[in-house]
């Protein structure tokens, strides 16, 4: 990705479509920040509503879209814009520790495993290579569990969305 253009889109706060090939999902919302490998983005759902702060690597995106009928469209429906901080973030084990600090969880997405491999929970350690997750279950098994995960397996985190916040609430 070309880190020129994408400033540009950060600095005229344009309305993007950012696609994950790996995980075979696109996500709309304003690029906040970018620095070393990585791109953080405000993220809002498809009726303009706010979805929570994604940080991706920017290796794993094939494409950034913007303009056209569909963002304007979807752009015109956010009714108040969420202030998000941008994570002062080099590195995606810095990412995972600076959103964990702001929402006391995180989501995880590991590689190309796909969007079916996430993993959201408390981090109760992290250490040089990998960190311990204390995983959240699903809403019906409320089953909890520790996860050791590479941070090298880690492409993509986020919270702050609806469903991760929800799910942490639970367990709150």
């Amino acid at each position: 990705m070309n880190t020129e253009h994408i400033q540009k889109l950060i600095d005229q706060q344009v309305f993007v479509d950012v696609f994950d090939d790996n995980a075979e999902e696109s996500f709309f919302g304003y690029i906040i920040a970018q620095s070393g490998g990585l791109i953080q983005l405000e993220h809002y759902d498809e009726e303009g509503r706010f979805d929570g702060v994604l940080i991706f690597e920017k290796e794993t995106l094939s494409r950034i879209r913007w303009g056209g009928n569909e963002l304007s469209s979807t752009e015109t429906l956010i009714v108040d814009r969420a202030s998000s901080a941008p994570v002062s973030t080099t590195d995606i084990r810095s990412a995972v520790l600076s959103l964990y600090e702001q929402f006391q969880y995180v989501c995880l997405t590991l590689g190309s495993y796909g969007t079916d491999v996430i993993f959201i929970g408390e981090i109760d350690e992290h250490l040089e290579e990998s960190l311990i997750l204390h995983e959240y279950g699903t809403r019906s098994s409320q089953d909890r569990s520790r996860l050791l995960i590479r941070w090298d397996d880690i492409t993509r985190v986020q919270a702050g969305g609806v469903y991760e916040q929800n799910i942490h609430n639970q367990y709150s």
